[in-house]
């Protein structure tokens, strides 16, 4: 027998013992060819909570072992970028105007308001695939007092709400069992899941199935609880600080905060007019961004660390040649940008331009794809390598071929929408198209934004009014108008250009 613990799982007490299945497992997958005839791949998807684009450089494992063998989309987005709104578009390939989830909460979002009998797990599973998800799902879920399993799901190791935003203290089903955690150290979130996944990855590789996991911690994301109502106030402070793990507290505690072109401007005359009335940003309010920049770097280091725990497993179990591993991000969060200083939403790049690294699975390795590429796009990805077929009309395409042939994406404009609650029902909408070359964005009625992200990558300078530039515009605009509406393959094309 092989016994393998890493150092931290002997730590926290995880010790997994595998049977004698030698270096086979996770080779035998009896359900046949993925779409181009090769053998279906497991698939692991290692889903952060509110980690922005810039904060990669501290994921040293990620880097290294994912994107030095893998493939880095530089230019993926979300298309909405919250919580609920983005993980229901990974769930059905759909944008947000198709699945129905627009926000966090009932009436328009949370885990309610998705058909969840039409999911990627659902469609896996029916295609003969073992499905596990660990760690947090859609927002809402549980806190009516019912943790069983939502469909397609073969192992569930879910995060109650509110209780997942709590580092330590929270509780999670285990296969519909509540298991409550503590404040030991040795309940540290991240650390839980990271070896529930390290458990599942063995015992999806003994099922003789072909496997898809989800491990989806809750870092980097503030630790307070989604609040009930989104016309409750949100209160930020020292208490809601992502926390770390106490072996990389104080790890970053002399990292600056990122100051952009876009950080704090004095001249926002070009922005909405709801940002215009938001104060400039104070030193006191500098400093508290700062404090929450470092730690949700601080809480990635155990994020990174446990990607490196799962690559390892996977390579001890014999099982990493047939298994592709996706890593990114449901969104971003602003530090500053555009005058924001918390919260996301808004369509601006920080909040909505994410990490995508694609190792195995036939994408090439140590390559970087700068065609446009966007959330939607992963299911139709997954049930590519997977050869299975989905039960509803997915938005997305798949980007195994945009990472062997980039130029077959050349032109694509992908759809950002987004709505700011206000409170008392009362919605701002945000629609946007992006491409290569230009981001294009409409507020309910009358604001509009154009910027040139190849000359002004921080959106600093906005160009909807700019006589040059009125040709591009009334054709982006065209374009989004088609986007906003778009289904199915109208979508994939990014709109008529």
């Amino acid at each position: 027998m092989l016994a393998f613990a890493t150092p931290l799982a002997i730590a926290i007490g995880v010790v997994v013992v595998l049977g004698n299945r030698g270096s086979s497992s996770g080779a035998a997958n009896p359900v046949g060819p993925d779409r181009s005839g090769g053998p279906r791949s497991n698939v692991l998807v290692i889903m952060t909570d509110d980690q922005t684009l810039e904060s990669m450089k501290v994921m040293a494992n990620t880097t290294r072992l994912l994107g030095e063998s893998g493939t880095t989309f530089s230019k993926y987005f979300v298309s909405f970028p919250n919580c609920c709104p983005s993980r229901a578009s990974f769930l059905t390939g759909q944008y947000a105007h198709n699945n129905g989830v627009r926000d966090n909460v009932a009436p328009e979002g949370g885990f309610a308001k998705l058909n969840s009998a039409e999911t990627l797990p659902v469609w896996l599973q029916r295609s003969g695939y073992y499905t596990a998800s660990i760690g947090k799902y859609l927002n809402m879920w549980g806190q009516d007092g019912n943790i069983q399993p939502p469909p397609g799901w073969s192992r569930w190791f879910g995060l109650i709400d509110p209780t997942t935003y709590h580092y330590y203290n929270y509780s999670v089903s285990d296969n519909g069992k509540r298991v409550d955690y503590g404040d030991a150290e040795q309940d540290y979130q991240t650390d839980v899941l990271g070896a529930e996944a390290q458990r599942t990855i063995v015992e999806a590789g003994q099922s003789g199935q072909p496997w898809f996991i989800e491990w989806t911690p809750l870092a980097p994301h503030a630790q307070y609880p989604e609040r009930a109502s989104t016309d409750e106030p949100a209160t930020i402070g020292d208490s809601t600080l992502p926390e770390p793990a106490p072996r990389y507290k104080g790890k970053m505690a002399n990292e600056p905060l990122p100051k952009p072109a876009s950080f704090n401007p004095q001249d926002v005359s070009g922005l909405p007019q709801l940002i215009q009335l938001i104060p400039p940003i104070t030193p006191e309010t500098e400093a508290l961004l700062t404090r929450i920049y470092r730690s949700e770097l601080e809480t990635l280091l155990a994020v990174d660390e446990w990607v490196g725990t799962l690559f390892k497993t996977l390579q001890d179990t014999g099982q990493l040649e047939n298994t592709t591993i996706i890593f990114t991000s449901d969104n971003g969060v602003f530090h500053g940008e555009q005058r924001l200083p918390f919260g996301k939403v808004f369509l601006y790049e920080p909040a909505t331009h994410m990490p995508l690294i694609i190792r195995g699975g036939g994408f090439p390795a140590a390559r970087k794809v700068d065609a446009m590429a966007v959330n939607v796009d992963l299911a139709p990805t997954i049930l590519a390598l997977a050869g299975a077929k989905a039960g509803l009309t997915v938005d997305g395409r798949d980007l195994k071929p945009v990472a062997l042939e980039p130029s077959t994406a050349s032109g694509r404009g992908v759809l950002l929408e987004s709505w700011l609650n206000r409170g008392r029902g009362e919605r701002i909408r945000m629609y946007a198209i992006r491409d290569e070359r230009y981001m294009f964005m409409r507020w309910g009625s009358g604001y509009s934004a154009l910027y040139d992200m190849a000359s002004d990558p921080d959106q600093t300078k906005n160009l909807s009014d700019d006589p040059t530039m009125q040709t591009v515009k009334a054709q982006l605009s065209d374009r989004l108008e088609a986007l906003q509406s778009c289904r199915g393959s109208e979508c994939e094309a990014g709109g008529p250009r």
